[in-house]
């Protein structure tokens, strides 16, 4: 069985952030898309339009350092959602996080046109989304 559309864009959204790809990123976005950042750090919040998200990605790669390591373990695709588990790893300094996550995207035919994640677990430890945003705004 073949995969999913939504498989191969959003493979190549992660790709294109891994890459440093700004402007690649900005063309996979809806003008009215929605990133969804829970919490409350400097971060968190709510990005809408494909000009915040992309200044959010790039806000996250500069304070991380460049760190922020996404691996895709798996993609789950059909025409309304996609869902993706990740192993993410972020490093400054002498510390490091890593937690896996599951990103929800809600994409139309050709954008990605909401965003959410949550932070799932790491060696029998929950990490909240504030843990790792915190960690990656406290230099």
């Amino acid at each position: 069985m073949e995969p999913h559309p939504n498989v191969e864009r959003i493979k190549w959204e992660y790709q294109a952030f891994a890459e440093g790809d700004f402007s690649g990123l900005a063309k996979l976005f809806s003008e009215d898309a929605v990133w969804h950042v829970r919490g409350d750090t400097p971060l968190a919040g709510e990005y809408s339009g494909c000009e915040a998200i992309v200044e959010f990605l790039r806000r996250l790669a500069h304070a991380t350092h460049e760190s922020f390591m996404i691996e895709v373990h798996d993609i789950i695709a059909n025409d309304q959602h996609t869902v993706v588990l990740a192993h993410t790893t972020v490093r400054l300094d002498d510390r490091t996080y890593t937690v896996i996550e599951v990103h929800d995207i809600i994409a139309n035919d050709q954008h990605t046109v909401v965003l959410a994640h949550t932070t799932v677990r790491l060696d029998d430890r929950t990490y909240t989304a504030d843990e790792v945003h915190v960690f990656c705004t406290n230099e």
